[in-house]
């Protein structure tokens, strides 16, 4: 009887040997990649919650002392002050607010735009009318200027100015008493350019690729904020079908956060006269 030989330079035990070894060293690698992704979330929560505890109880505390010397000293220029920390305070607490609410709704996909016909250069003269008494705190120049014709956008009004607050406090931030903060907005081909510069502390190319991302920190520990405003800042920008860009030429040369967005050719004559009143 013929019987079917192997070959003898294939030993039997190759065909029997059981393919475990790189399934479990995948298996494993699966396992220890997810244990420390959440590990990553759990710290990211963590350092979220007691950052939120720390930036609502310093404006809080600024308000509550704020409020005291009102109820003593009232008419004077002290009271005076007091009532200006009281309004700086109360609109940086609206903004950190208003900018948990927007992560939510973004994480969840309810955001909705209430799009209008806007010019930038009104969005340019209300967020220095918001932001000017928060730069002059810090001793910072500031820097504007706009474009001489309309740059005219389908946009949510609202947001935008919440995307130029974002950054500019962005800027506050990190940006040592004495420094220079710049808004400018110009006209690039068919697109309407916003940029917000200063000449803090700038930062890492490394630190560019996360530095949208959600509860991202450049520099977790220093103060740095909740790490909110430049994810909700992008979001809507995209939102609005337009792009964001940071740039830094590195740590303590500044930095710039580059807003594009398409502009509208045509305008219909009837609000021209509005475009005026507004310039």
């Amino acid at each position: 009887m013929n019987s079917t030989k192997l070959h003898p330079t294939f030993p039997v035990h190759h065909l029997t040997r059981p393919v475990t070894r790189p399934v479990r060293a995948t298996s494993a690698a699966l396992l220890t990649a997810e244990a420390a992704l959440l590990t990553l979330q759990r710290q990211r929560h963590e350092a979220f919650v007691s950052t939120l505890a720390h930036e609502l109880r310093q404006p809080l505390s600024a308000l509550l002392n704020a409020v005291e010397i009102l109820r003593f000293d009232q008419a004077t220029v002290a009271s005076g002050r007091a009532v200006e920390i009281i309004q700086r305070q109360a609109r940086h607490m609206s903004r950190l607010i208003e900018d948990l609410l927007e992560a939510g709704r973004s994480a969840r996909g309810t955001t909705v735009l209430q799009r209008q016909l806007v010019d930038v250069r009104q969005l340019i003269a209300e967020t220095v009318s918001d932001v000017t008494a928060a730069v002059s705190a810090r001793g910072h120049a500031f820097e504007v200027s706009s474009a001489a014709e309309p740059l005219w956008v389908d946009a949510d009004p609202v947001r935008l100015r919440q995307v130029l607050s974002n950054l500019i406090d962005n800027a506050i931030k990190f940006t040592e008493p004495g420094g220079r903060i710049g808004l400018a907005a110009s006209r690039s081909g068919r697109d309407a350019v916003v940029v917000v510069s200063d000449t803090g502390r700038g930062f890492e190319p490394r630190e560019l690729t996360h530095i949208f991302d959600l509860f991202s920190q450049v520099r977790p520990g220093e103060g740095c904020g909740l790490g909110i405003g430049l994810s909700v800042a992008h979001e809507i920008v995209t939102m609005h079908k337009g792009r964001i860009e940071a740039r830094s030429d590195g740590p303590s040369r500044g930095s710039e956060f580059v807003i594009t967005l398409p502009t509208i050719d045509s305008v219909d004559s009837r609000l021209l006269g509005a475009a005026d009143l507004v310039a």
